[in-house]
């Protein structure tokens, strides 16, 4: 993975249709423009992955987080798999394509931004959003992939730890590609430090920050 950011980012073009024929590939692509212009103030995110540290922090407090004097600290949030259900975020990933039928169903997507892959892109015209430069990786790992190609300074991971219930086996090394590709983003791990994979803390721009202490950095 290397580092790449929204503001050099204006779309990109993908494959709408593929089929053989007579030993030749025929592909048929299509442009998808950036329609995401991101302008955030505190240049801070917090990413929710997992509902585990909701009794020390009930992370839906963040929906209503103002972020002090003219919202200098005002934080950005992303979210992934079934977090949808219990808050509304800045920006929602998933590729699933269960979870994307009932947030359909349920109308989340229609004043909700839900970024998907190019192919649920291309089947639910003007639904979704595309995830910029999609390399195969799990729900939780391109939340926190976003945050940092929509050109966060700092981003905290909340409910990301060696307990987190969900994803695939990859996604702790997935998280850990994105610290080392965007070197000069300052990550936090919020929790208890025990309890974050040891890779993750070996990484010099990624930090451990209890619960009180991100509170009172974050003014929520």
């Amino acid at each position: 993975m290397e580092a790449r950011y929204r503001k050099d980012y204006d779309g990109e073009f993908v494959i709408a249709k593929s089929h053989w024929s007579q030993a030749t590939k025929d592909q048929k692509r299509e442009w998808i423009p950036n329609a995401i212009e991101n302008h955030h103030i505190s240049g801070r995110a917090v990413v929710v992955g997992s509902q585990l540290d909701r009794e020390v922090f009930d992370y839906t407090r963040l929906q209503r987080h103002r972020g002090g004097l003219l919202g200098n600290k005002r934080l950005q949030t992303y979210g992934s798999g079934q977090l949808w259900e219990t808050m509304i975020f800045d920006f929602f990933v998933t590729i699933n394509i269960n979870i994307l039928s009932k947030i359909q169903k349920e109308k989340y997507s229609d004043s909700n931004i839900v970024f998907t892959s190019a192919r649920h892109c291309i089947n639910n015209p003007e639904q979704f959003y595309l995830i910029p430069h999609f390399v195969s990786m799990d729900d939780l790992a391109i939340a926190v992939y976003l945050a940092a190609f929509d050109g966060h300074e700092e981003i905290f991971l909340l409910g990301y730890n060696n307990d987190t219930p969900f994803g695939n086996d990859a996604w702790i090394d997935q998280i850990n590609s994105i610290f080392a590709a965007y070197d000069s983003t300052k990550f936090f791990l919020i929790g208890a430090e025990s309890n974050m994979p040891d890779m993750w803390r070996n990484n010099l721009n990624v930090s451990c920050m209890n619960y009180r202490s991100w509170v009172s950095h974050c003014d929520v």
